[in-house]
């Protein structure tokens, strides 16, 4: 049995900040559930970044696991005394926020990342990280083995698309793979091929698992009753069909060229009973997609912009929606396209990067940069029910192929190999 640490800063940061909650995170949670079930791995948890949340999320989920932190006794000391002060408010209430964003301030000034005992580390057979670089301490030795995942090279192949601390992180994460002990787990074929493209490493030493989509999260909800009283929720009419999109609103994703298909499909076909409804929390550079809605005055009734949705809730959405538009400009796995498929809904979605391995033939892939092929998929899908029902069934049967057991199993085996 390997001795596993897990790095379970992103886990920290998601634990107040669900916006957080993404693709990094879910790996992060599937890898230490997946670990510590059936004593498959003797797992420990490190923090390098966000200690004190990273112990209350520990706390929350994972209470009878008991894993040790190995970080310096110190560092374990100082985050334990501010979580238990943030924790002594109630989540997530105004108190608690301003505690929070004290200790914050101060870690930024005085404490911005947590150290370890490179001796204590050495008694474990693997380090992973599942996505902040390997810390320098650790480079150069040949125990543990270091694990980093690899989710895209986005910030680096697309620089514009991101801000400074995208495009620096991603600089110190392409650094940490220097190390010849250091071993990248890439989520799809797509983006081993970019990091051995740019960074000259040689395929045999990357390897490639998929994600997946949480069955308990996403599934083809059939309760009408509970799908009408979410949509009203997030006020969607519930009395129109709609096309949906979720993603992060920043320019990768495409949503300006899928609000400008849409007006262009429901003003060439006169469609008066459809509505896109944008799902998604603001992201960099998120104005221009606003400012693309506010231009065409016939779109202020058609689209419907929910902001953050919870996890419990996107089933229903998911569900009920004629079919999910995500035309990418680029993405290391793409889950949304996923998640849709295993909600049984129709995708419509980027025929570039790492998408067609996700959809295959499940899907309609679409030039990303072409408006009208976006268009055209949309009105093959709302004119055709056959269509519709021939992709759900195939969406299904695709989404199947994907789970966080194959995805736990794989990295064992990974484990295993290189340990």
């Amino acid at each position: 049995m390997n001795k596993v640490v897990i790095d379970g800063s992103v886990l920290g940061l998601g634990f107040f900040h669900e916006q957080s909650r993404t693709g990094i995170y879910r790996v992060a949670e599937n890898l230490v559930k997946g670990l510590s079930k059936g004593n498959r791995a003797e797992v420990a948890i490190a923090s390098t970044e966000h200690l004190p949340e990273t112990i209350a999320y520990l706390e929350k989920h994972h209470l009878n696991c008991n894993f040790p932190i190995v970080n310096k006794p110190k560092d374990i000391r100082l985050a334990s005394f501010e979580k238990k002060i943030v924790s002594s408010f109630a989540y997530k209430s105004l108190p608690q926020k301003v505690v929070r964003e004290i200790f914050t301030r101060l870690r930024a000034k005085f404490k911005p990342f947590y150290s370890f005992n490179v001796n204590t580390l050495g008694k474990h057979d693997i380090y992973h990280s599942p996505f902040l670089p390997i810390p320098k301490e650790l480079r150069g030795i040949s125990r543990p083995t270091k694990v980093i995942t690899i989710h895209d090279l986005i910030p680096h192949l697309f620089p514009s698309y991101f801000g400074e601390w995208n495009v620096n992180m991603m600089k110190k994460i392409l650094d940490s793979l220097e190390d010849n002990h250091t071993y990248p787990i890439c989520v799809s074929e797509a983006t081993k091929n970019d990091l051995c493209e740019v960074t000259g490493i040689s395929p045999d030493r990357v390897f490639v698992v998929p994600l997946a989509a949480s069955e308990d999260k996403f599934y083809q909800m059939r309760d009408n009753e509970e799908i009408e009283c979410i949509l009203q929720k997030y006020n969607i009419n519930i009395h129109k069909r709609y096309l949906l999109s979720i993603a992060t609103l920043e320019p990768r994703k495409n949503i300006e060229r899928t609000i400008r298909a849409f007006l262009k499909l429901i003003q060439q076909e006169k469609i008066e009973d459809l509505n896109l409804v944008l799902v998604g929390s603001k992201g960099w550079d998120f104005e221009t997609i606003f400012d693309e809605i506010k231009a065409n005055p016939v779109l202020k009734e058609k689209i419907i912009v929910t902001g953050f949705v919870a996890d419990e809730d996107l089933a229903a959405l998911y569900s009920a929606a004629l079919a999910f538009v995500y035309p990418s400009l680029y993405e290391g796995f793409g889950l949304p396209p996923l998640e849709a498929m295993q909600c049984g809904t129709p995708v419509i979605t980027s025929n570039k990067s790492s998408l067609p391995e996700v959809v295959e033939d499940a899907g309609l892939l679409v030039e990303p940069t072409d408006e009208n092929a976006i268009a055209e998929a949309m009105l093959q899908l709302y004119a055709d029910k056959s269509l519709r029902n021939i992709l759900s069934k195939k969406s299904s049967l695709q989404a199947q192929k994907f789970s966080w057991k194959k995805f736990t199993e794989q990295h064992i085996s990974i484990y295993q190999q290189i340990s």
